[in-house]
């Protein structure tokens, strides 16, 4: 922060009583941004505090296990709720290393390759500072910006809810993670790149032209069938998405004057 008013009296060459004032508004409103995320880390540390005092977090892996009933996508939903709570405030690092020695292990347990457990609770552990309460990137945005630090955080969620799918897409689609041949690692990417296309654009609501609630909803229909596993369930998933695609280039041609 010192070199940073070093460098802006050099080269602004300013060097008046306008300039302390300057500073002195700037450090007021630093600790008035630092506000709400002190708060949020504080709500953060409250949390881990309780799981360790506790020792809730040496059992969390069984307990998944046992709330699942052998199910793999409760687990998943479960050990993904988990993720975003411990991840709430931290670093990426500490998150991580919690997430991966209390969370990891009961993926793991159901069959889960390591790789993909790991990738699982390392993206949300990493997305959990866009979702809130505690979003602590949306609330450095939103001091940035000088916006309502809540408004920030339910945008960032709202825009990022394709971010919240990633994961899944990893354990059923472990090709995505390089794992199986060549073309089967190709044609999953390829696919899984234009289904999150589809459901970003359906929650967004704008491909070229803004979407009405119809083609919204197909394109999540899409996006959804793009990202499950299965040759058929893609090829459906693609034509609808074409078919959308076309239809909304042909739209934004006519709106621009051209004749087609």
């Amino acid at each position: 922060m010192l070199s940073l008013i070093i460098i802006y009296m050099i080269t602004k060459r300013e060097f008046s009583l306008g300039l302390l004032k300057k500073v002195l508004k700037a450090i007021q409103e630093g600790a008035y941004d630092a506000l709400s995320i002190a708060l949020a880390c504080a709500a953060a540390g409250i949390i881990v505090g309780i799981i360790s005092l506790t020792g809730i977090g040496s059992k969390l892996a069984d307990l998944i296990i046992g709330l699942s009933q052998g199910s793999l996508l409760l687990a998943l939903v479960l050990t993904m709720i988990t993720s975003l709570i411990l991840g709430m405030g931290m670093p990426t690092t500490a998150a991580y290393l919690i997430l991966a020695s209390v969370v990891a292990p009961g993926l793991v347990k159901m069959g889960l390759s390591v790789l993909g457990a790991h990738m699982f609770i390392f993206y949300y552990g990493c997305i959990s500072t866009i979702t809130p309460p505690v979003a602590l990137a949306s609330y450095v945005a939103a001091g940035l910006a000088g916006a309502n630090a809540n408004r920030v955080g339910w945008i960032a969620f709202r825009f990022g809810t394709v971010s919240f799918i990633l994961p899944f897409m990893f354990v059923y689609g472990p090709s995505l993670l390089m794992q199986g041949g060549v073309s089967e690692i190709l044609w999953t990417v390829a696919v899984s790149i234009a289904g999150v296309y589809a459901v970003a654009a359906s929650v967004v609501g704008y491909m070229k032209v803004e979407l009405n609630p119809l083609f919204r909803g197909l394109l999540l229909i899409s996006g959804v069938l793009l990202i499950k596993e299965g040759l058929v369930t893609d090829l459906i998933g693609l034509a609808i998405l074409a078919a959308i695609y076309f239809w909304v280039s042909r739209k934004a041609l006519v709106s621009k004057g051209v004749t087609v």
